[in-house]
This record gives C-alpha cells, sequence and structure tokens, in this order.
C-alpha cells in the first residue's frame, strides 16, 4: 500500500517561473549584472536554474 504523500508526489508536477532578461537584471539574487546583460539574450524567457547554468557555463569555458 502507498502513502499518500508519495502518490502526490508522482503526480504533481511543479513548473518554474520563467523571467525576461530585464527581469533578471532587476533581481537581488543575481550581483553581476554585466555579465547578464552580455550573455543573456533579449526576447527570451529563462528559469532561474537555466540562468545559473548559463552563468556557469560561461565561467568555467576555457580561455583560446
Amino acid at each position: 500500500m502507498l502513502e499518500r504523500g508519495a502518490i502526490m508526489a508522482k503526480t504533481t508536477k511543479k513548473t518554474e517561473n520563467k523571467f525576461t532578461k530585464s527581469q533578471v537584471l532587476e533581481s537581488k539574487k543575481f550581483t553581476n549584472k554585466d555579465l547578464i546583460n552580455a550573455i543573456l539574450e533579449d526576447g527570451r524567457m529563462y528559469t532561474l536554474k537555466e540562468v545559473e547554468k548559463i552563468i556557469n557555463n560561461y565561467l568555467k569555458r576555457k580561455v583560446k
């Protein structure tokens, strides 16, 4: 017999909020505004996880 919470966890799908580049720039979560302005695209929506991943990938890239 499954617990009620286990069933709810499987059937509930949480959607993440998406934000525009300008909304991300206005947020207090991210402090490097120049970097965000340079690497995010205008007119596209991003989740906070996507923004973090894009920033981390940019900072970890190899310098040519």
